[in-house]
């Protein structure tokens, strides 16, 4: 047989093949198109609820004496609203219920303390079942016991309490006022440790506490999306804990894939928008570049090996280099 008739067999043969690998490749095109389109809406609507916050409800059509529950409560409309406005579903009760379903629950960081708004079940006043987000009572940023002594409650600035279990005092001041009994309060570094570790630890507890009763109770129910607590990024946790803000979670958006979707996105009141640098990995390589990098939105983002989950935001160049990221040398943040 002549070599070109082998030839013309051998394409015969892959052709199927070709054709199915190229519909997959389309396929992860437009996979990673979607899921940059829910992050980006979860993202800025997370900044509009982060505007609110920052301005302690003024600025709007709110009467000044607006307390801290109220701004929360318009904060988180906020987000919802700018949520059902990216998906088109605003006045679509069920629309909006299904969109609720894949955002369960936000964590809102106040001073000296945090609460969730979350999904939950309750009867109406004509005892109806209903599954809406509702306030969780406050909790405290609790450390671990100090010298088998000491109970400590930090806060979100130098602020701490301090129970002695011994003699069953309680005292109240800034961290520098009792290094002399609590030897880790003797640097501001060991202090902030023990201080972010407490905060991120009382978080992240209380919210897969949270993701466990969901489940639990989901269960047969149209609520059909098993939560699991994502992994988040130390640096995208100090930049949480620093100052009053959110932390929302989203899972179970539809995908072409069939794979599940998740995602975290973090609103500092202090820095109300996203930070300017983006970080990310690809091809095994770290890189940063700007928010608005073309280079990043029309290549690497759409390549079907780029893994979304690296991405991670920075303040500057100077704490994206200090992480160990190259600059882009297309947009050359």
């Amino acid at each position: 047989m002549k070599l070109t008739s082998f030839a013309i067999i051998f394409v015969i043969i892959i052709s199927p093949f070709i054709f199915i690998s190229g519909q997959e490749s389309e396929t992860a095109i437009q996979e990673q198109r979607l899921r940059y389109y829910y992050d980006n809406a979860i993202d800025n609507a997370i900044q509009d609820a982060a505007f609110i916050l920052s301005n302690k409800g003024s600025g709007f059509a709110y009467t000044s004496d607006v307390n801290i529950t109220d701004i929360k409560e318009i904060a988180a409309q906020a987000f919802f609203n700018s949520i059902y406005h990216a998906f088109n579903v605003n006045g679509n009760s069920s629309s909006m219920a299904r969109v609720d379903a894949c955002i369960p629950v936000m964590a809102f960081l106040e001073s000296e303390g945090f609460s969730l708004y979350a999904l939950d079940e309750y009867k109406n006043t004509h005892g109806q079942t209903e599954i809406k987000h509702v306030w969780f009572p406050l909790k405290h940023y609790i450390g671990a016991t100090i010298s088998d002594r000491y109970s400590i409650r930090y806060t979100l600035n130098d602020e701490v309490y301090i129970f002695d279990m011994t003699n069953q005092v309680l005292s109240q001041g800034e961290y520098g006022e009792f290094k002399d009994i609590i030897p880790h309060f003797g640097t501001r570094q060991s202090f902030e440790d023990l201080r972010i570790s407490a905060i991120k630890n009382s978080v992240q507890d209380e919210i897969m506490e949270y993701m466990n009763y969901h489940n639990q109770w989901a269960l047969g129910r149209s609520i059909s999306t098993k939560l699991e607590f994502p992994s988040i990024d130390d640096a995208d946790w100090k930049r949480a804990l620093i100052d009053e803000g959110i932390l929302v979670f989203a899972q179970g958006f539809p995908t072409l894939s069939g794979k599940n979707y998740r995602h975290y996105a973090l609103g500092g009141a202090r820095v109300i928008r996203k930070a300017p640098i983006t970080g990310y990995a690809y091809q095994g390589i770290l890189y940063y570049c700007r928010n608005n990098c073309e280079h990043f939105q029309t290549n690497i983002s759409l390549d079907a090996a780029f893994n979304a989950d690296s991405i991670i935001y920075f303040s500057d160049a100077y704490e994206a280099a200090a992480n160990g990221y190259h600059p882009c040398s297309f947009c050359r943040p």
